[in-house]
């Protein structure tokens, strides 16, 4: 009788571990999707990152990457948090392996490309890193599921796309204080007026000369409380802006 008791808890007891493996087996399996970690190495990719600010991006479970935020109940990244961090020599070309910053060494299209695969993305901070002076793609626009995006104090410059006016959901946009000023605003504002969910809108150092009389007209009609401050800006005419939504 105690032999077959012992032989029935040894049986329970291997039962139980082997369970336990399999579990932590499957939490593995699951935790990350494996195209959406192909597709942030290959934003990774794009950039020198003397900082080694992206040095956690390696192994299989992407979820655990710095600045990688994952849902929860189904493993899709839905958050990137990748703030740099300002330089002394933020408008220079030096670069400064002492402050966490990215420097885009790839065509910027292939960084939104890498983007668009992370299909349920709502979060978006790239702020703080180095685009070196080129413009912001308009397939930037094609990100629909986006609430937040961040791109300011980049480097972007040239003209803002209308394609931005796509992102219905956003609730923050910052586009500020972007390549000394350089960063512009057309005649041709309405896509502001297609960001519907829109609740805070920082364009401040942008170059809004072109659009001022445009987006006076325009804010009138709108539900939101207007402060407008001009200012220079390297000898341009540039708005500062604030949006609240009442």
């Amino acid at each position: 009788m105690r032999e077959t008791f012992r032989a029935m808890l040894v049986l329970v007891v291997v039962l139980f571990f082997e369970a336990a493996e399999l579990c932590s087996s499957w939490n593995t399996s699951f935790s990350c999707i494996e195209r959406e970690r192909e597709a942030l190495l290959k934003f990774k990719l794009c950039f020198h990152d003397p900082s080694h600010m992206l040095s956690s991006w390696k192994g299989n479970d992407c979820c655990e990457w710095r600045g990688v935020g994952c849902d929860k109940n189904n493993e899709y990244v839905v958050s990137l948090q990748l703030r740099g961090s300002i330089s002394d020599r933020l408008y220079s070309s030096f670069i400064d392996d002492q402050q966490p910053q990215l420097y885009l060494i790839d065509h910027v299209e292939e960084v939104v490309s890498s983007l668009l695969k992370l299909r349920y993305l709502e979060h978006l901070d790239l702020s703080n890193n180095n685009f070196s002076g080129n413009l912001i793609p308009p397939s930037f626009g094609l990100m629909k599921q986006l609430r937040y995006l961040n791109l300011s104090y980049a480097q972007f410059k040239g003209r803002i796309p209308s394609e931005l006016g796509n992102l219905t959901r956003l609730h923050v946009l910052d586009l500020s204080h972007n390549y000394y000023g350089r960063l512009k605003v057309d005649d041709d504002i309405q896509w502001i007026s297609r960001l519907s969910s829109l609740q805070q809108l920082d364009m401040s150092g942008v170059n809004l000369s072109h659009a001022s009389s445009n987006l006076f007209q325009w804010s009138k009609s709108k539900p939101y409380i207007i402060k407008l401050v001009s200012s220079t800006w390297h000898a341009s005419f540039s708005i500062t802006i604030t949006f609240v939504k009442l």
